[in-house]
C-alpha cells in the first residue's frame, strides 16, 4: 500500500514538473539553438570582415572605373560616337552616316539587370587597309561592340589605280551594357571572389583601347566620305 502511495506521489510529481518546468527547458532549448546560429553567423561575418579588410580599396577603385568605361551600365551613346570618331581618325578614315535608334532615354525598368545592347551603323571612308585596321580594332575598343555586319562599296578603279584601294564600309554594331545592381545582397552573403578564367577575361577588358569620351561633330544620314577637298 505504502509502495503504491509512493509511485501515485512520483507520477504526480512528474506531471507537475512536467508542467512547471517544461515551457523553462523548451525556451533553454530554444535559446541554445539560436545562440548556436548566432555564433555560426558570427564567425561568417567575421570570415566576410577577414576577406573585405585584405581587399585593396584603391585597386577595387581602379577596377570598377576601368569597367565602367568598357562595359557601362547605362546607354553609352556619347562614348561610342567619340570612340568611333577618334578611331577613325588614328587609322586616317573618315566617319559619317550615323544611324542609330537609342530607344528611351530614361532609366530602365526597376530591377532590371539583363544584358541589353544598342544597335546601330555609320560608314568609314578610306584606304583598304586602313579600314582593315580599323575592323580589326573595333571590337577591342571601349564602350564593349560587335560587328554584325560589313558591306563594303570599293571607289577607285583597281585597273588604273593599283597604289591604293579606296573603298567605304557600311558598318553595323552592336554595343552591350547591363545596368548596375539595385543591391549588393544580405550581409550574411559570403563574398564571391573572381576565378581564374573570370580574372584573365577581366585583364583582357582592360586592355581594350580607350579614348576620352568626348561628343564628336558629325553629320547624320549619307554623306560623301570622299570629299578630301580636292
Amino acid at each position: 500500500m505504502r509502495n503504491k502511495q509512493l509511485m501515485i506521489m512520483s507520477g504526480i510529481a512528474l506531471v507537475l514538473g512536467i508542467i512547471v518546468f517544461g515551457p523553462t527547458l523548451s525556451n533553454l532549448h530554444k535559446v541554445i539553438k539560436v545562440n548556436k546560429q548566432q555564433k555560426t553567423e558570427l564567425n561568417k561575418l567575421e570570415e566576410k570582415l577577414q576577406i573585405l579588410e585584405g581587399i585593396d580599396k584603391n585597386l577595387i577603385t581602379d577596377r570598377v572605373k576601368k569597367m565602367e568605361m568598357v562595359f557601362p551600365s547605362d546607354k553609352p551613346i556619347v562614348e561610342l560616337l567619340s570612340s568611333l570618331s577618334q578611331l577613325s581618325a588614328k587609322h586616317g578614315l573618315s566617319f559619317g552616316g550615323v544611324s542609330l535608334s537609342p530607344g528611351a532615354l530614361t532609366d530602365e525598368k526597376k530591377g532590371e539587370t539583363d544584358l541589353s545592347d544598342l544597335t546601330f551603323s555609320f560608314e568609314v571612308g578610306g584606304e583598304f587597309n586602313s579600314v582593315l585596321k580599323f575592323l580589326r580594332e573595333l571590337e577591342n575598343t571601349a564602350p564593349l561592340m560587335k560587328i554584325d555586319k560589313v558591306g563594303l562599296t570599293i571607289k577607285t578603279n583597281p585597273l588604273f589605280d593599283i597604289i591604293t584601294t579606296m573603298v567605304a564600309a557600311d558598318i553595323d554594331v552592336s554595343a552591350f551594357y547591363q545596368p548596375a545592381p539595385k543591391s549588393l545582397g544580405g550581409i550574411s552573403q559570403p563574398v564571391k571572389l573572381l576565378s581564374r578564367s573570370e580574372e584573365a577575361i577581366l585583364s583582357r577588358l582592360f586592355n581594350f583601347t580607350k579614348f576620352q569620351a568626348v561628343l564628336p561633330v558629325v553629320q547624320t544620314g549619307k554623306t560623301d566620305l570622299f570629299d578630301f577637298g580636292q
